[in-house]
């Protein structure tokens, strides 16, 4: 029988690439579904008109899910801590597939097991393989994707000040960074939900990046996209630690997630391990230029 998905977090950044990768493939699955709050309800009336199901309800009820197969959890930073009841929700409704907010740098690598940043995926993680011993037909796929090029240019959180024409980096430049396009992302977990996990197995683990390009040049790619230059400046990777410790301590949790953020994109670690499992779908991904390019076409 084809599954039945629904989405939660379908309002974010990534949300609507997933909806609409969802609607390409709508035939494949028996119900596709947003799951939004009462006064969110109209966010997603033009993914209603185009046959979207809308279910109203909290997350952390298990009502909403009942009859879907597989739940697509987009949660942000406010609410990754809350993943662990929306999993106990999910899996008391029926739901037999669940993909954790995740959609970034391989969070097992040692340096990242303490970090600030991944504490609520970890949390998330462990509670996910608990949830699998006690339920046997339950799985669950993590999505690796190293940094979204979209949020790399749109945003100033990786440095990028389009205004001041000005990057600024915590690291060293000619290292290599994963970067992925959310649309790409978005058709990699739709297909995925198509591809059976291996028998005997209850977790996966897919690693689809885009590909791997020097900062330096994912700088300048931007800039000739844009018709800018950019001036590149770089600062020591403790500095932004030490601003991370600095906002903790005054309570500012939004600057020391920020600042944090800023330390992993300047790691090394933020590359995405190979072997990468791009092969095992139906398209090649977008070039950095070609991400770039597509929305900034739009």
């Amino acid at each position: 029988m084809a599954p039945a998905v629904i989405v939660v977090g379908a309002g974010g950044n990534l949300g609507p690439s997933i909806v609409r990768a969802l609607l390409v493939h709508k035939e494949d699955f028996r119900r596709v579904a947003i799951l939004a709050a009462p006064e969110k309800k109209g966010k997603f009336a033009d993914f209603e008109a185009q046959g979207v199901e809308l279910v109203i309800g909290d997350y952390k009820d298990s009502n909403p899910y009942q009859g879907f197969d597989v739940v697509i959890s987009l949660t942000g930073n406010d609410i990754m801590k809350f993943q662990p009841q929306m999993i106990d929700a999910a899996v008391a409704a029926g739901v037999r597939h669940f993909y954790p907010s995740e959609f970034g740098v391989d969070i097992c690598q040692p340096p990242f097991l303490s970090e600030r940043y991944f504490r609520d995926k970890h949390v998330t993680r462990k509670h996910l393989r608990a949830k699998a011993k006690e339920v046997p037909e339950f799985c669950f796929t993590y999505i690796i994707i190293g940094v979204f090029a979209e949020s790399f240019a749109l945003t100033p959180v990786f440095g990028v000040d389009q205004a001041k024409k000005e990057f600024t980096f915590y690291g060293d430049l000619e290292s290599e960074r994963s970067f992925s396009s959310m649309a790409d992302t978005a058709r990699y977990t739709v297909e995925s939900i198509l591809i059976p996990l291996p028998p005997g197995h209850q977790e996966r683990t897919l690693q689809v990046p885009n590909g791997n390009w020097k900062v330096k040049d994912a700088i300048k790619i931007l800039g000739e996209v844009q018709g800018l230059q950019y001036t590149c400046s770089t600062k020591p990777l403790n500095e932004a630690r030490e601003l991370q410790e600095k906002s903790r301590q005054s309570g500012d949790t939004d600057g020391e997630l920020a600042f944090s953020l800023k330390a992993l994109f300047g790691t090394p670690y933020s590359i995405v391990p190979k072997p990468w499992d791009n092969s095992k779908f139906s398209f090649a991904p977008m070039t950095l230029r070609e991400m770039f390019i597509s929305f900034y076409e739009k």
